[in-house]
């Protein structure tokens, strides 16, 4: 699990009381020795949209303002074909240690304070997976606390069909897909491909011809980073390719 030590804006209420002083970011209602009663989370007013690939995007889940009295755990589940990246709770005067998994797929973190206020959003950076589907579409997740699960959404956008950034033609007997010219400005070229390369799979698909090698690329999305196996003079090679438009 990945550990994120952010500061997040959950408030700790404990030197505060000591002290006799105001609750720095609470609500006129938070007041000392008081604890509100509790409600579910309030879902994201907003849905982000996610290009695949494409940066990430934020979601925030508005904090209530109400004091509480124990300490408390979030888990969050990312929707169908997207990671978590990060996760900010915005802690302040507590420990709030952050865990996501390593696939992305969900995320947790404690508020470890005895008294505190949710002041500020909780805050979770999503991207969308490489194999979300071309059609794109839109997908939903949960945010659990206090036993309490809502929803938050994404839309995934359409995507553009892979291509290869070149010519090929096909090896007789099913051999693969021989490559006759790369084009120097786009992503083939950068991979590595040079003329006379014999393009045997894609992403582990068997490639046996320059109509297969067509169909394995337009099931990608262009701009995902997928293998590719090659044959150069006898010799078996790998290599990294952006997939062309």
């Amino acid at each position: 699990m990945r550990r994120s030590t952010t500061a997040c804006t959950v408030l700790a209420l404990g030197a505060s009381l000591l002290l006799g002083g105001a609750v720095p970011g609470a609500t006129a209602a938070a007041v000392p020795g008081t604890v509100t009663a509790l409600r579910a989370p309030t879902p994201p007013s907003s849905v982000p949209d996610l290009a695949a690939p494409g940066p990430a995007r934020t979601v925030e889940f508005p904090p209530d303002g109400r004091v509480r009295s124990s300490p408390g755990h979030v888990t969050i589940q990312a929707p169908q074909y997207t990671r978590i990246v990060r996760v900010d709770p915005w802690c302040s005067g507590m420990s709030c240690p952050v865990s996501i998994a390593p696939d992305g797929s969900s995320a947790s973190f404690s508020l470890q304070g005895s008294r505190w206020v949710w002041s500020r959003a909780w805050k979770v950076d999503v991207v969308a997976a490489d194999d979300a589907p071309m059609a794109g579409g839109r997908y939903t997740g949960s945010l659990t606390f206090e036993g309490v699960a809502v929803d938050w959404t994404v839309n995934i956008t359409q995507g553009t069909p892979g291509a290869f950034g070149g010519y090929v033609s096909s090896v007789p007997g099913g051999g693969g897909a021989r490559v006759r010219f790369v084009d120097p400005d786009l992503h083939a070229a950068a991979a590595g491909f040079r003329d006379k390369d014999i393009i045997t799979s894609v992403d582990g698909q068997p490639v046996t011809s320059a109509a297969s090698l067509g169909a394995a690329l337009a099931s990608k999305r262009a701009g995902t980073v997928v293998p590719v196996a090659i044959t150069r003079n006898g010799n078996q090679i790998t290599l990294q390719y952006t997939v062309d438009e």
